[in-house]
């Protein structure tokens, strides 16, 4: 059984805990990750009987791996139920997994279910991974399990995207899409997934959902071959030997060499792989990612983040069913900000006075996440600013509660006048990397403060419509004034 402990360690990367932990957590992290098993178990120890779920949950992956200490599954479960009894989620989800498997626990699936919805529902993508393969038939709806496989493939789990594959090729529980498929098969062979290679081969062979190419077939053949623990060993070794028999030395050569020279990829939000540019792609620009924007002047300026357009070969803006190309203007990757323009007018946001911010403030967030997955709709969420401050006490960031997924950058976050106090940046897992790569427990996310944008427009030579607050607005009016201004971008490349 491999445990969760990836949320907590990165966390810890970044100077914070999943909830406003004791120092004893973050010592514990940092003797994991030194092999210091025993120091970890003394850090936490203390903290994790006196109540704290991080320290709790620390000590339940000791327990269960058997390091500092004699391996105890039940002592383990014990832990793991004590803190995810308080909310936490990597706990939750380890604790689903012993009853899933009887670890420590009596094997029991819906217990299992019962904690992973828990962890799941806080954005765990392993959770979400497993609450699909226990939703899934014949005790559970293959719809409601593929909209799980959904969330967790979009936030870059590899075996999540693999699952995703096989559903759309197979049809089973959407409608067969060869085309879907070979995207997230794509992006979880990139990402080193055992199963996806052999089967993106078997497609370009088939010229299912792309091209027939036998040049890429052979090269996905040959890199599931390239795991001595290829699940699907025979049928590719067949595959492989149909698909060379039609290329010349030459290109068997060059595909040989390609496959040498491969490396999985580090794990990364959607469905487009980076790595290797393949016929398919460069056939023409395609839609590479999505994010949100807001016009901030009649003029057609509107604001997004820097990490939505960096990598863009065109930005186009989503007005209804019409996309229209955009031009950058400027980016600011130090405070991952960009101010893009149409050739039209525009409404414009309003944004909130000088009167200093207060945590506990309402807010609302509106933009378009995970699109392509969820609605095309904007999507709004709600929440409260839980600090005027980022990580490591950094001012240029405001840390809310608002739920916010993969799509969401770059969009508004509005305070209960309809005025913008921020521009949605990031969940703690990807503020490091600046991108966005999925959500994590306790609704940690982060927004570029109001002010830095306004500073950020300034120089660029816009002023802003601001305004002091005035009475506090339904949700849904609030929401109203932001869809006037909030647009989907589509990066393309």
């Amino acid at each position: 059984m491999r445990f969760l402990i990836a949320v907590l360690l990165s966390l810890m990367a970044l100077g914070i805990a999943a909830r406003p932990a004791a120092a004893s957590a973050r010592e514990a992290a940092e003797s994991y990750n030194k092999g210091d098993f025993a120091g970890a178990l003394r850090a936490c120890q203390t903290d994790a009987q006196a109540g704290d779920p991080s320290c709790q949950s620390w000590l339940g992956v000791l327990y269960a791996e058997g390091k500092g200490v004699k391996r105890d599954a039940t002592e383990a479960a014990r832990w793991f139920r004590r803190a995810a009894e308080q909310g936490h989620g990597a706990a939750a989800y380890n604790l689903a997994r012993a009853y899933q498997e009887g670890d420590g626990v009596a094997r029991d699936l819906v217990e299992a279910k019962k904690w992973a919805r828990q962890a799941a529902e806080q954005g765990i993508p392993q959770a979400q991974l497993l609450m699909g393969l226990l939703g899934m038939p014949p005790d559970g709806d293959m719809k409601e399990a593929v909209k799980w496989f959904k969330l967790a493939a979009a936030q870059g789990m590899p075996t999540a995207q693999a699952v995703l594959g096989s559903v759309y090729e197979l049809g089973d529980g959407v409608r067969r899409n060869y085309r879907s498929a070979a995207k997230w098969y794509e992006a979880a062979a990139e990402h080193g997934d055992r199963l996806a290679p052999g089967r993106l081969a078997s497609l370009y062979e088939r010229g299912l959902g792309v091209d027939a190419d036998m040049e890429e077939a052979y090269f996905w053949y040959r890199v599931a071959l390239k795991d001595a623990d290829d699940p699907n060993r025979k049928e590719d070794e067949k595959g492989l030997k149909r698909v060379a028999a039609q290329l010349s030395k030459k290109q068997l050569d060059a595909a040989e060499e390609a496959v040498r020279d491969w490396r999985p990829q580090a794990a990364e939000i959607g469905p487009r792989s980076r790595s290797r540019k393949t016929k398919r792609q460069a056939a023409g620009p395609e839609l590479f990612a999505t994010g949100s924007g807001f016009f901030v002047s009649t003029a057609g300026h509107l604001v997004t983040n820097n990490h939505v357009v960096a990598q863009c070969a065109e930005v186009r803006v989503t007005e209804g069913e019409k996309a229209t190309p955009a031009k950058v203007l400027a980016t600011d990757p130090r405070r991952d900000l960009a101010l893009l323009q149409l050739a039209h007018a525009t409404p414009a946001a309003v944004f909130h006075g000088s009167e200093r911010l207060r945590p506990g403030e309402s807010v609302v967030v509106v933009g378009f996440p995970l699109s392509g997955l969820l609605t095309s709709d904007p999507v709004v969420t709600t929440g409260i600013i839980s600090a005027l401050a980022g990580p490591r006490d950094d001012r240029q960031l405001l840390q809310i509660s608002a739920p916010i997924q993969p799509g969401n950058s770059g969009g508004p976050l509005l305070d209960a006048s309809g005025h913008i106090v921020g521009v949605i940046v990031a969940t703690m897992s990807t503020l490091k990397l600046a991108k966005a790569t999925g959500s994590i427990p306790e609704n940690i996310n982060f927004a570029i403060n109001g002010e830095e944008a306004k500073g950020f427009l300034k120089g660029q030579g816009i002023e802003v419509q601001t305004a002091p607050p005035g009475q506090p607005l339904s949700v849904a009016a609030v929401a109203d004034q932001a869809l006037s201004v909030t647009v989907r971008l589509e990066c393309w490349k």
